[in-house]
Formats: C-alpha cells, structure tokens, sequence
C-alpha cells in the first residue's frame, strides 16, 4: 500500500504541475452502482474494507485483501465496459488514464480509514482530510474528556502553523474508542468527512458532521441496497448506505 500511495502522489503531482483540470482525477467517493451490481463484484468484500477495516492486522493484509477478493481487478474491468475504454482495464497502460486516479484515489481513501482507526486504538486518534472548508485539515479526538478538535493551517508572519479549536464533544455517547463499528466517511458525497459509530447499547447509528463549523450529531439508519438492515444484522452483511431520520 505505501507503494501504491507513493505512486498516486508522484503521479498527480506531476499531472496538477501541468495545469489540467484536477477535477477529473478525483478520487471516486465510493464505487458506482452499475459497477457493484456487476456479477464479479464482491460486496460483501467491500463490506469489510469498508466497515470492518480493524480485521485488516496490517496495510499489507488489506492490500492482498484488496487484490484476493478481486474487488480491485472487477473495478477495472466494469470501468472499462462503463466508460467505453479498454485501456482502463489493461494495468500496463491504464495509468494514463483519470479514470485510474478516480479508482485508485479512492482505494487510498480505503487505506486511510483503515490507518485512521489503527491511530484510534493506540490513543492517537486523529485524521486528516476535509471537515469543513479545507482540503488538509486534521480532526482529534480525546477521550479522556470526550471532545473534538479541529486544526486548521493558518499563515503567521510568513509561515505557516496549525491553529487547535474545540469543535464539539462526544460525551453523552460514553467513550468513543471502545471497540464500537466506528468510521471517518464522506458519507453524503459534499467532499466533507463525517464522524459514523453505532452505539453499542442500542444499537443505533449516529452521524456527526462539522458542516456549521460545529459538531451536529444526528441519529441516521443504514440500510442494504434495496432493503433496510436489520438492527441486529452483523457489518459482514453487505455494503451500507445511510439516510438520516429525525431524533
């Protein structure tokens, strides 16, 4: 995996110095639908990946996890059918395509949730991303009090520095870190990360989101594509989606 990261960034660093439009080497948000209805597609694979990314020990038992499963090899072969290229499913030469930056952006993002969750049960909770309203910023949690802070780089004097506020506290919810289904997740695709754990005494989802500049917590469901998760259903079902419900 850290081949895998080192490569993106060479590669999109060299693309943005040629001024092109970086909006077509986004990472994907999630893998589109006509691609995880395909036959090939395992679901329940991304289910773990996903959703149950501490059963990964290491990056490396996630990136064999990645290529075993054949989720890595089925995106690159409906992406091709989906785009009309073919070259986006022959690995010797898909590079020159934004498609794989779309995919392989996206698997990084995979690989960040895990190390993110890794940091959260070393007594490191932190991560990195867009929360707010800018790309880098960095999201802690400390569980002694049960709050969250956001930092943010600002310029001082000519240089630059990380400025530390309290955003919001978790503490109604009892401590975070206890080995709870937990996840940092663009879940609503507005490039802005959102806090996503089910509370072990009822089994409920809540969803916290910096969107005002302040930690909101609301209460969501997740469901199956096509039908709602049952409440006493495992994360190995199947992938998720969530709608928010009114609390």
């Amino acid at each position: 995996m850290s081949f895998h990261r080192s490569f993106i960034t060479r590669a999109l660093d060299w693309y943005r110095r040629q001024n092109l439009d970086p909006r077509l080497v986004e990472p994907w948000p999630s893998v589109p639908e006509p691609i995880r209805r395909a036959p090939c597609y395992d679901q329940g694979a991304e289910g773990r990946i996903l959703y149950q990314p501490g059963t990964f020990r290491s990056s490396d038992e996630l990136g064999r996890f990645i290529e075993s499963s054949g989720v890595h090899g089925c995106i690159h072969q409906e992406a091709a059918v989906l785009y009309g290229d073919d070259e986006i499913n022959d690995l010797d030469i898909a590079p020159q395509n934004t498609v794989f930056y779309n995919i392989h952006g996206m698997i990084d993002r995979w690989w960040r949730n895990w190390e993110g969750l890794g940091r959260f049960r070393e007594g490191m909770p932190y991560w990195s991303g867009t929360f707010l309203d800018a790309a880098g910023e960095v999201l802690r949690y400390e569980s002694e009090s049960g709050s969250w802070w956001l930092g943010r780089t600002e310029s001082f004097k000519g240089e630059e520095r990380v400025e530390w506020g309290a955003v919001g506290d978790s503490s109604a919810f009892g401590e975070i870190a206890d080995g709870r289904p937990f996840r940092i997740w663009d879940t609503d695709r507005d490039g802005r990360l959102e806090i996503v754990f089910r509370q072990p005494e009822t089994g409920e989802w809540w969803e916290g989101s910096l969107r005002t500049g302040r930690l909101e917590w609301s209460r969501i469901i997740l469901e199956r594509i096509g039908e709602p998760i049952q409440r006493d259903d495992s994360l190995r079902a199947s992938p998720l989606r969530k709608r928010k419900i009114s609390t």
